[in-house]
Order: C-alpha cells, then structure tokens, then sequence
C-alpha cells in the first residue's frame, strides 16, 4: 500500500470529524499522529499529553517501537484492536483503540469504556459484598446478644440500605442506610417504602424467597431509580432485601445510549448529504432533483407534508413548484400568494404569512444561493427545533447552489431573446412570457393586460434625416418605456417600430391608467435632437386591452385597434407624411 507522510483534512472534514462523539486521530505513514478531533484532544488534555507530531505508538503506548501488528506495516491486519489507560487527575480514561487505514494514514478511533469499567467493578464489588453478607446472615443464628448487637452495628455501617423481612414481608431489622435511602416511608412492610399497601407487582419473592434468592428488581420512585437484591434468611425464614440507588448509573448508560444515537444521526445526515450531491451532479432535470429532494431525502429529516418553490428569472413568475402531502387546493392557495408582487420583489423577508399555509404550525426556510440571493422557499408542515433545523440546512444549502447555477443558466438564455437595437425583449421572449401569463389567469384568475404601441413619424425622420437618427428615435422610445416598467413587466420589441408592453397582475382600466401617464409625464415633453439642431417631438400611439374585459387571445386584437384609432387621432391634428 502506497504511504504518504502527511495529510491534513480539508475544513469541512475537519468539522464533521470534530463533530463525531468519538475520539479520532489520523497519523502519516510514519506514524506521527497529525490530527486529534476535539473528543481526543479532551483525552489527551485531562491526561496532560501533547500527542500532535508525536509516533502514535509512544504517545499513546510509552514505547519507542511501533505496536506488533501495526495496520500501516501490514494492510492484512487492518482492523487491529488495542486497549490503554490514560492517568488522569480525577481518575484513569480506559480507552479502546481501533486501527484501520484511511486515504494511505492511520485511522485510530478511541472509545472511552470508563463508565463500563467502573460499572463492572462496581458490580462486582457489590457481589463481593452480598457473599459477605451471606456469610455474616448465615452466622447469626449462632451469635448471642452481644454479636447480634456487633452484627447490628455492622449493618449500620453498611453503605447501602438492607432489610429483614419475614415470609409476609414484614420487616424484622433494618439498618440506618434505610433512613437516609427511604427518609419518608416508614410502613411496617418493605412494599411501604415505595408506598404500596401490597407486595411491589411481580415480585419475585412471592412464591418465597428460596426462589427469589438472588434476582433482582428495580424501583423508580420520586424521579430516582432503585435495585432491590433477594436473599433469603439464614434461618430459611423470610429475606434479606438489599437496596441501592442506581439513579446516577441509569442516566450514564442513557447519556451514553443517547451519545450512540446522536452519533447515528449525524451518520445519516452526512450518507444523506453524499447522496444527494452525487444526485444532482448525475441528475440534470431540475423537477427530478426537486421530487428527489422531497420524496427520498426529507422523508429521512422530516415527517409531515412539505412544499418546494423555486423563483423564476421573470418576477412575478414561478420557475418551478413541487409538493407531497398537501391538497390541490391547497397548493394552489400556497402557489399563488408566492406570485404577489412584494413577494416577486423581495420586500418582505421572503416567508409567506402563516395564514396561507394549510397547517396550525408551520416552518419555512428560504433556500438561498451561493452569493446570498433567495432563490426560492422549502415549506415544511410543523414546528421545527433549533437543532433539526441546522440540520436540514445542511441540505437545502447545496440544493439553493444547485437551482442558482440552474437560473444563471436560464439567464444567460435569456439574452439571446433581447433585441440588438433597443436591448427589449423580442417576439419569442415575449410569447412565451404570455403563455406564462395565461396559464396564472386560468390557473389563478391573475389578470394582465397589453399595450401596444407604434411610433409616429418614423418614417419622415428617416428619409430627412437618415436610418440612424430613426434609429435613435426608436431607441428614446424604447428607453422611456422601460423607465416606466416595474420588474414583473415585460416591454418587447416586435417591429421596426413597434411596441408591446405586458402589465402583468393587471387590469384593462390600470393599463388606461399606465398609458395616461406615460402620455402626461413622459412623451409630452420628450423629444429627439436633430442633426439641423432643431428638436423633434417623440409620439407614441397606444392601444390596450386586460383579460378582466378581453378574452386572453383577444388582447392583441383589441389593443392594436385601439392603436390605431388613437394613430388616426394623432394624424387628425398633425400632417400625415407620406
């Protein structure tokens, strides 16, 4: 196997390794320990051990030589085991060591089996003590008054509470250890400790204590957990009942099942993140990626219904919507509050307001590119913690890079439709921004409306006055439209000089309302300089039409009539150049 003397993961390594609950350290092919995550950095710290640059072998071994068997001389054995014992000032760290070779280093994982050490000799002190107790019991029947007295003292100093009972449970002796376990149960029997008026539920001394000779059960009680020991009498007449706090004991082994399940987690979240960028890197459909995101990676990061919608390079537009969980209905209602104008605008903080949403409680998070643009929102049912939010941003962050590229890629289609003269858009452009629109009036009931638009006396200026002063004519017309635009309108360029204008989200009377103002504020006093230094009167007639009084395939018609009655009016107080 090829060997390299050093390695350094990248930071996005680096952060996931320091993630882990484990403790990790790579070493070179030499063996030099070159990177510790924060777990093992934690182990080394409370052992005072500096182990950066150090052979892992004397580091962690003391020795000089490297460990028989190590994986980075002999790839057969990869896999290699080991045990160590870190001298710490509050007390030893027994580590379990895994060695397996990772990108040409040595990969070493350290888990910390203190707890499960210091539980087994606890255990096995404990039946250290119960066969001395045994013992001590089996003696009493031949003690007299001064032993049982000695022996009374003795259980007084016993650290756990013991009891005697008798075949019906009552109890005969009990030391002081009681007390202080059990301060407020002061029954007659031992059930009244745990404040039972019968013996505990499947306890296995009531067929006797001869068969419930050293089984156990467990008590919780008050918040804290107890272990209860059977033995019987050393006269064969009733029991001895020890009992022990475990409390502290349950909650290491569920911090430490919790620490395993957390580790799990983050395993999958991090298989999950792997898979989908591969995905999306193979897969070049942007509905493909969006029903895989929402079909086979939010199912594992969240239960309950979802939405995705993704922004068009057209304001006013959506590029792409996708959902599992929801009503068509209720879709709809979702889909067309994020077509309002301050939503298309970016004036609010990107969220929809809560009263749109099909759910009580909701959560949404924008999806975001990679300069800190919002490209579009992931709705999720349910409220969403903190924690589980920071992780499914780990995947809807790349899924906001990946629908970015998707939109630059669209954007740069999009300048191959604007026109070379006036940088409107052309014909194309703007018959497909039209079937857009159509589709949100029948979808939706979102009106628009057209104006369209012809330039007068262009055909005087460019035969006294040459095709380039027309062009610059065309080119002030085109300019003064576009001033007046909002950014979900579209102004195109479909002749030589003519002119259609979209006014999406808008009515037959608000495209009267557009043509007024730009008649008043705009062409009354704009003119085009000459090459004689005179100054020539830029005139546009207008026509309109709104879907809210024209069938959508009737605008056209509608607003090129009106264009050419007000045309006529136009010549009607000005001589027609011919």
């Amino acid at each position: 196997m090829e060997k390299t003397d050093f390695f350094s993961p990248d930071t996005e390594i680096q952060e996931l390794l320091h993630a882990v609950q484990t403790g990790v350290l790579l070493c070179s092919g030499g063996c030099s320990v070159t990177f510790a995550n924060s777990v093992a950095q934690d182990f080394f710290s409370r052992a005072g051990l500096d182990v950066i640059g150090q052979p892992c072998h004397k580091a962690l071994f003391g020795s000089e030589a490297r460990c028989e068997g190590c994986p980075v001389e002999r790839a057969d054995l990869e896999g290699k085991r080991q045990a160590v014992t870190l001298k710490a000032h509050e007390g030893d760290i027994y580590l379990k060591i895994f060695c397996q070779i990772w990108q040409g280093q040595c990969l070493l994982t350290l888990h910390d089996v203190s707890q499960e050490i210091s539980l087994l000799r606890r255990s096995d002190l404990d039946r250290k003590e119960l066969q001395a107790k045994n013992i001590l019991l089996e003696r009493r029947r031949r003690l007299n008054q001064e032993e049982q007295q000695f022996l009374t003292q003795i259980m007084d100093n016993l650290p756990e509470a013991l009891l005697a009972v008798d075949e019906n449970f009552l109890v005969q002796r009990k030391n002081k250890a009681v007390l202080d376990l059990f301060p407020r149960q002061m029954g007659g029997h031992c059930y009244a400790l745990f404040g039972n008026s019968a013996p505990c539920p499947d306890c296995p001394a009531q067929r006797g204590f001869s068969e419930a000779n050293g089984q156990k059960k467990s008590h919780e009680t008050g918040g804290r957990v107890y272990t209860e020991i059977f033995s019987v009498a050393p006269n064969g007449k009733g029991g001895l009942l020890l009992f022990r706090d475990i409390t502290r004991q349950v909650e290491l082994i569920g911090q430490i099942r919790g620490q395993r399940e957390e580790i799990a987690s983050k395993n999958k979240v991090l298989s999950l993140l792997v898979d989908f960028g591969i995905y999306m890197q193979k897969e070049a459909g942007i509905k493909e990626v969006a029903g895989y995101f929402l079909d086979a990676i939010l199912p594992d990061l969240h239960a309950g219904a979802a939405g995705l919608i993704i922004n068009d390079i057209r304001a006013g537009n959506i590029w792409l919507s996708h959902q599992s969980g929801m009503t068509t209905e209720e879709w709809k209602t979702v889909t067309k509050a994020c077509m309002s104008r301050d939503q298309q605008r970016f004036k609010s903080d990107g969220l929809l307001a809560d009263t749109v949403l099909p759910w009580p409680n909701s959560t949404q998070i924008p999806l975001m590119g990679a300069q800190g643009q919002r490209v579009g929102l992931v709705l999720l049912e349910g409220s969403i913690n903190q924690e589980a939010l920071g992780i499914l941003r780990l995947v809807t962050e790349p899924l906001g890079a990946y629908f970015q590229n998707q939109l630059l890629l669209r954007q740069l289609e999009e300048k191959a439709n604007k026109d070379a003269l006036t940088g409107l858009f052309n014909r194309g452009y703007l018959t497909q921004s039209l079937e857009e629109e159509q589709e949100k009036f029948h979808g939706y009931g979102i009106h628009h409306a057209l104006i369209l638009g012809d330039v007068n006396q262009l055909k005087k200026i460019n035969d006294q006055y040459g095709h380039e002063t027309g062009d610059r004519l065309i080119v002030t017309v085109a300019e003064a439209l576009r001033s007046t635009l909002r950014n979900t309108d579209i102004a195109a360029r479909t002749g030589g000089d003519e002119f259609i204008v979209l006014l999406t989200n808008s009515t037959d009377e608000d495209a009267g309302y557009f043509i007024e103002r730009l008649q008043t504020r705009v062409f009354s006093s704009l003119t085009l300089p000459l090459p004689d230094g005179s100054e020539f009167p830029v005139t546009v007639s207008l026509g309109k039409a709104g879907t809210d009084k024209h069938p959508p395939e009737a605008l056209t018609k509608e607003a090129d009539r009106q264009m050419y009655a007000a045309k006529e009016r136009f010549y009607a107080t000005a001589s027609r150049y011919r």
